[in-house]
């Protein structure tokens, strides 16, 4: 794979590619922070399209935040804010919000709420609705009922074929109070009531000790539905359910795909081809000054034209050692442009990229 460089004009990050002729690719900074010595790994969450052909971007910065955009993600307006964060003297925090359009036409919001680094860790996921495209909500109401750490991370909502909706989590079932990237298995949460009550998978991918973290999910064309999910092994994982997600079988390394440095992982199918989109977090590197920070320095992405078999097509949304890239969603348009939101160490960044440019060479 190959870098991909970037120029600076008016506030858009375009890449040299697309400079010379490539499809569409414009990279902006849409919510800016002070830079960290990581990227903000807790603040990006997901993007949901209105009716009235506006976007609403959530994320997290002193509770969940929104901001809108009215041309197609290529400028975004002021933010405000979504949910506030529990007041004292409650304790713990709300992150990584995602969005789910439901049959019935409302939006359905879900976040986190963690008490995370508090020992044991204690954090579920809460659920909001708006039936009047995001402008009031419900009071909020449990989604993953599971003891202890039960959580599901940003954009990782979807529905079926069937009508059944999916959240994929992860929960430390093992080691519970010590360990933050250890002890976790994969597991899914599942709704057959538009979303009102939800159930828990069966049985879970525990690949001890390998933790499988921050799963993400796609339908495949046969009916299952393949989890991937990020590990510490160097590779990220896959599982496969036969039954909507109630029960999952082993989980295998994708060694295909290399992961030196787990990062949340996306699989999409992309409505106008077909094919399965992976995004994921292929390179590490380590800081020039402090050899103790590392950092998720490549977001990569690769097609798989025969249901997440083989790999073709790899490329960089972005790439940069000195930088850390991750928690991405995505949204795709009308227009065959799909939305990449994600973070840097300046902040929160929104990419608009062709469908054609997934399908570019690289290196």
């Amino acid at each position: 794979m190959r870098s991909r460089f970037l120029i600076c004009l008016g506030g858009v990050l375009f890449s040299a590619a697309a400079a010379l002729g490539e499809p569409l690719f414009e990279d902006r900074l849409v919510v800016e922070v002070e830079r960290g010595l990581r990227g903000p790994r807790g603040m990006p969450g997901d993007v949901v399209q209105l009716k009235d052909g506006s976007l609403l971007m959530s994320y997290t910065q002193s509770g969940i935040m929104g901001i809108k955009s009215t041309d197609g993600g290529k400028t975004w307006g002021e933010s405000f804010v979504l949910v506030p964060d529990p007041t004292p003297p409650a304790q713990g925090r709300y992150a990584h919000p995602s969005f789910l359009r439901l049959e019935s036409g409302e939006i359905l919001l879900s976040y986190i709420y963690t008490t995370h680094p508090t020992t044991p860790y204690y954090g579920h996921n809460y659920y909001r609705r708006s039936a009047d495209e995001a402008q009031t909500w419900t009071e909020q109401f449990l989604m993953t009922p599971q003891a202890g750490y039960c959580i599901v991370h940003n954009d990782r909502l979807f529905t079926l074929s069937t009508g059944r909706i999916v959240a994929m989590a992860e929960y430390k079932a093992h080691m519970p109070s010590t360990n933050d990237h250890a002890g976790y298995v994969g597991i899914a949460f599942f709704s057959d009531d538009g979303g009102y009550s939800w159930q828990v998978s069966k049985n879970t991918v525990d690949m001890q000790p390998v933790e499988v973290q921050e799963a993400d999910a796609v339908e495949l064309k046969d009916g299952r539905v393949m989890m991937f999910a990020r590990t510490y092994s160097g590779f990220p994982v896959r599982a496969y359910s036969d039954d909507g997600c109630e029960t999952w079988s082993e989980g295998k390394p994708i060694e295909e795909l290399p992961m030196p440095y787990a990062g949340l992982p996306t699989v999409r199918r992309i409505p106008s081809t077909g094919d399965l989109l992976f995004i994921w977090i292929s390179e590490r590197s380590v800081d020039k000054d402090d050899p103790k920070i590392h950092r998720r320095c490549a977001l990569s992405t690769a097609i798989s034209k025969d249901e997440g078999q083989t790999f073709e097509r790899f490329r960089h949304i972005a790439r940069d050692p000195e930088d850390d890239f991750g928690y991405q969603c995505i949204e795709f348009l009308d227009d065959d442009v799909a939305l990449v939101a994600y973070h840097a160490r300046d902040g929160l960044h929104v990419a608009r990229i062709a469908i054609d440019w997934f399908y570019g060479n690289g290196e």
